[in-house]
């Protein structure tokens, strides 16, 4: 039973391969026989572009679907980091899986493998994939804080609406003579307008750079939004409608500090794929060691 695997560097891969497993195959539908499984050692094709996006308690993952005749289906695991310890969390028979045992705020490292109909299983995907879950709203209302003090702000943190000069609002709605406009609620919250965008999974994550100068900016429809709050942490907001003194948005607030992912992984520089760049000092050369839970 697969429980758990480890990341380990070319180094250790060569101790572990004088020994293997021997699989059989117990699935009738493909193998007139099932006595061919005896010499069927090889291993399928490793997965490929492996992807995540970011969701709220969530993490979707995605990859390139496998060709090849004898595949059944996809090993999914997970770990904390690069190397170490990686736990089977589940199998998929399409290209796609959803890791819903995630908790907003934390990091998690994802690698699939690819299984066949007698048990052969390929090596952990070379793509580095990590994800961190982050809370997101949907159809909110802000009013213009002019006429509507009160329910002009809103706060991350607490994920509430909130008056504009609340302690610890984070930005306000407003409409002056110029027009309407976001503003960031003190002097230590940057604001950046990020352009036009379908959904808030359309922002990856924060830019570097690009920060408005100002405390406010143009309140647009179809408008993505960046803030840097004053305790560092990012979010997005997407305003999906204006309406007289209303203004309807979506957004998604990174909880751990400082991180500015807000949709998708980093993946592994192209110049690092391969097995033939990798040596021991390569922290994403990997191998499968079958562990109990007993260890």
């Amino acid at each position: 039973m697969k429980t758990r695997i480890i990341i380990l560097n070319c180094a250790a891969i060569l101790l572990l391969l004088n020994g293997c497993d021997m699989y059989w195959c117990d699935d009738p539908y493909y193998y007139d026989d099932c006595h061919d499984c005896n010499y069927d050692y090889s291993p399928p094709p490793v997965p490929r572009n492996v992807h995540s996006v970011t969701g709220d308690n969530a993490v979707y993952l995605y990859w390139t679907p496998v060709s090849s005749w004898d595949i059944e289906g996809y090993d999914i695991y997970r770990g904390y980091g690069p190397t170490g310890y990686y736990d089977y969390i589940g199998s998929s028979s399409c290209a796609s899986f959803t890791d819903w045992t995630v908790y907003n705020g934390e990091t998690y490292y994802y690698a699939v493998a690819t299984y066949d109909y007698c048990g052969n299983q390929s090596d952990l995907s070379y793509d580095l994939v990590y994800d961190t879950p982050r809370p997101e709203g949907f159809s909110y209302h802000l009013w213009t804080s002019e006429l509507y003090p009160n329910d002009g702000g809103y706060d991350f943190s607490e994920y509430s609406v909130v008056a504009w000069d609340y302690p610890t609002c984070d930005f306000y709605f407003g409409h002056d003579s110029i027009g309407y406009y976001l503003n960031a609620a003190n002097d230590y919250t940057d604001i950046m307008e990020y352009g036009p965008i379908y959904d808030i999974s359309d922002v990856d994550e924060a830019p570097i750079s690009g920060w408005s100068p100002y405390a406010d900016v143009e309140a647009v429809e179809g408008y993505g939004y960046i803030l840097w709050t004053a305790d560092n942490h990012f979010a997005v907001v997407l305003i999906r409608d204006i309406s007289g003194e209303r203004m309807t948005f979506d957004w998604a607030y990174q909880t751990d500090p400082g991180n500015p992912q807000l949709r998708i992984t980093i993946e592994k520089p192209q110049a690092m794929l391969g097995h033939e760049l990798r040596d021991a000092n390569t922290i994403r050369r990997q191998y499968i060691t079958v562990m109990n839970d007993a260890n």
